[in-house]
């Protein structure tokens, strides 16, 4: 699969409404900000869609933004994703699916990822999604959009990612624990800019690999820092000040197609809002 080609080269006249996407997973948390991004997209459950198919008469581009819950776990089985099985309804019908991959498919990687950068994941998760990303190559074709997304954020108390762990930590114990060095450079995203990023590419590419990021290198301890100072109180504590996992995203293909991409101090201000949102949900408790 090649990366994704923009409009001007003819492959797709003018880009999709947003009015002709179909989303499912719109109850997750990168669902929920698609939803706020085009709330003129039709929405659906994904068991509700595999058993109609019509609910996707009309529609141009299916985007799955939800989760096998078994993903990243001994007990996922390919057989069973349910992105596999909607990619296929989506071929069936002639309409471009998106699939909401991870930069984790790359594994360890020093240079900036772009859709050049091998796969070569180091964890379960990544070889998952890989293999995923592998049926869906061969199922939808060129048209799949695979999106490989760096580390997406905001409110999200509960979740199993970075920012969940560190909102977690606050609340229950007053601190932030890094098993990582404070220098670790990462890729960080708030959530409402890679929604209009995914809906942006969903209606200029006509398949290919994309990576969404936002190209910022930022050290994970001053990203700590800002969600400290916003939620008012808590400490950094580091169990082990060795650099690891450090990525980047190359955003050049976005910036292409006219994404908007936030820069540092916008990053920064971000995980600054997230923390007080938590601050005033844990005095309302």
């Amino acid at each position: 699969m090649a990366e994704a080609r923009t409009t001007e080269e003819g492959d797709l006249g003018r880009p999709v409404a947003t009015a002709r996407m179909l989303i499912t997973g719109a109850g997750g948390f990168i669902g929920r900000a698609l939803r706020r991004a085009a709330p003129d997209a039709r929405h659906a459950d994904h068991r509700a869609l595999l058993e109609h198919p019509g609910l996707l008469d009309g529609m141009a581009v299916l985007i799955h933004a939800g989760r096998d819950p078994h993903l990243g776990s001994d007990r996922w089985r390919l057989e069973e994703d349910v992105e596999t099985r909607l990619a296929r309804l989506a071929a069936a019908r002639g309409i471009r699916h998106v699939m909401l991959s991870s930069r984790k498919v790359h594994g360890l990687v020093s240079a900036p990822i772009d859709a050049a950068t091998p796969v070569a994941p180091c964890d379960l998760y990544g070889r998952q999604k890989a293999a995923i990303e592998a049926v869906l190559g061969g199922l939808v074709g060129p048209g799949a959009i695979l999106l490989r997304l760096s580390n997406i954020f905001g409110c999200e108390p509960g979740r199993a990612s970075f920012m969940g762990a560190m909102l977690d930590g606050l609340a229950n114990r007053g601190e932030i624990r890094f098993d990582m060095s404070p220098a670790t450079i990462r890729d960080f995203l708030p959530v409402d800019a890679a929604a209009a990023a995914i809906l942006t590419v969903a209606a200029r590419a006509p398949g290919g690999r994309v990576t969404l990021g936002s190209g910022v290198p930022l050290a994970t301890g001053d990203f700590a820092a800002a969600l400290i100072e916003g939620f008012g109180a808590g400490r950094l504590v580091v169990t082990d000040d060795r650099v690891r996992d450090s990525f980047l995203v190359d955003p050049a293909g976005l910036r292409a197609w006219g994404v908007r991409l936030p820069d540092r101090e916008a990053i920064l201000a971000r995980a600054r809002d997230v923390g007080a949102a938590w601050r005033r949900a844990q005095q309302r408790r």
